[in-house]
């Protein structure tokens, strides 16, 4: 797209399956919320054509530029997600790059080609090619993006760059004053990446008498929870991982030194098989108790190396097991009592362990009188783990939803 034919234009949001501008801006106004780091976009557009070339998405404050370009007929073709990671440069997080095969194929068309590239700070990434989109298979293989293709001036995006776009004969780009366009509703307008949230109110799951609707299951409703054991953590050095691990996830929050209660919250219902009808428990949460207060906020634990700046939309980080379990334990102790889990399940020692309860196993290190005490998940995978905090911000509990709500 030479320099020479590009109009370049602001809005302040983008809709991403109408593929029109939401609420135009002038540039004046786009450089406003450019400075308060206000999402808003830039739009590259080449003369005969209804969807821009390109679409530059910035949000500054959410650490965060996407590049979208679209073909000829109105179909995306390249995204690109680059993270703010330092004041002055961007990250390259991940890059998609998609080919249609005809020009009957609809945009985003999940049988077309589709390379994709994710990348990590500590040179870590992956490439994943799907010859047949999501309807073949994959072929994955490290990533080899030179380091000067990962990282990115500040200075490339956001309105500022936009003079790049300024037209060999010296004059401005002209803003486009179109009127505002109709959009088919909040679920398709772009916004920044959020990593996922808290989406329950655990409170009340922790609370007796409150209706939880919980499929495939009827007339479900909170009952009194169940205490499962008390846990040590005379370091305050808290690790919630699986058991077997080798090296625990140990969280860089930390807690008081001192003795919490594990419980887990229990749903009863019915369930029915033809004309039988049968009592069913389910218990979908589970919440290391550090200080008797009600949480008004939540936040997502993390561990050591792990930058929410660096999550993609709805994703989370979290302990990952390949035995549905996981545990609450003092990190400073990890190696004695995930060795006697090891012994408990691999060697059948009886003496290893304690059960307290379905599914539940306790392991006691002597010496330094810390506790592991584990719990199941409703699957394999990665499970996050949450931080209560209080109103005057005073973390309160530890929270692992082990059901797929």
């Amino acid at each position: 797209m030479g320099k020479d034919t590009v109009a370049v234009s602001y809005a302040e949001g983008w809709d991403a399956v109408a593929r029109r501008a939401f609420r135009p801006l002038t540039r004046a106004q786009a450089e406003e919320r450019d400075g308060a780091g206000e999402p808003y976009v830039v739009l590259h557009r080449a003369p005969g054509r209804a969807v821009p070339a390109e679409v530059h998405l910035i949000a500054w404050r959410d650490h965060f530029v996407g590049q979208w370009a679209y073909d000829e007929l109105g179909r995306r073709t390249h995204d690109v997600d680059l993270r703010l990671l330092e004041d002055d440069r961007l990250f390259l997080r991940r890059y998609v790059e998609r080919r249609y095969a005809a020009p009957e194929q609809p945009d985003l068309a999940p049988d077309a080609w589709r390379l994709t590239v994710e990348l990590y700070p500590d040179h870590r990434g992956r490439k994943i090619l799907e010859e047949r989109g999501d309807k073949g298979g994959s072929f994955h293989t490290l990533a080899d993006m030179p380091e000067e293709r990962r990282w990115h001036d500040r200075s490339e995006f956001g309105v500022r760059a936009a003079d790049a776009s300024r037209p060999s004969d010296g004059t401005a780009p002209h803003d486009v004053t179109a009127p505002e366009a109709a959009f088919a509703g909040d679920a398709s307008l772009w916004h920044p990446p959020e990593p996922r949230r808290m989406e329950l109110a655990v409170a009340d799951l922790f609370q007796p008498g409150n209706s939880f609707p919980m499929e495939p299951w009827e007339n479900t409703e909170t009952a009194e929870p169940r205490h499962i054991a008390m846990v040590r953590i005379p370091t305050g050095r808290l690790a919630v991982s699986d058991p077997l691990d080798k090296e625990p996830r140990e969280l860089t929050e930390r807690v008081p030194p001192g003795e919490y209660a594990l419980e887990t919250a229990v749903i009863v219902g019915e369930g029915t098989y033809g004309e039988e009808r049968f009592p069913v428990t389910e218990e979908p949460v589970v919440r290391l108790l550090i200080r008797d207060e009600p949480a008004v906020t939540w936040e997502l634990a993390l561990s050591e190396g792990e930058d929410p700046r660096l999550l993609l939309d709805g994703h989370a980080y979290g302990f990952g097991t390949d035995g549905a379990a996981g545990c609450f334990a003092d990190a400073a102790a990890w190696e004695t009592l995930s060795g006697k889990v090891r012994r408990y399940y691999e060697e059948q020692d009886g003496d290893a362990c304690v059960s307290v309860g379905d599914g539940h196993i306790h392991a006691v290190d002597e010496a330094t009188g810390s506790d592991l005490v584990s719990f199941c998940t409703g699957g394999d995978g990665t499970w996050p783990v949450w931080l209560g905090r209080s109103a005057a911000g005073e973390l309160v509990s530890v929270v692992v939803i082990t059901s797929y709500l």
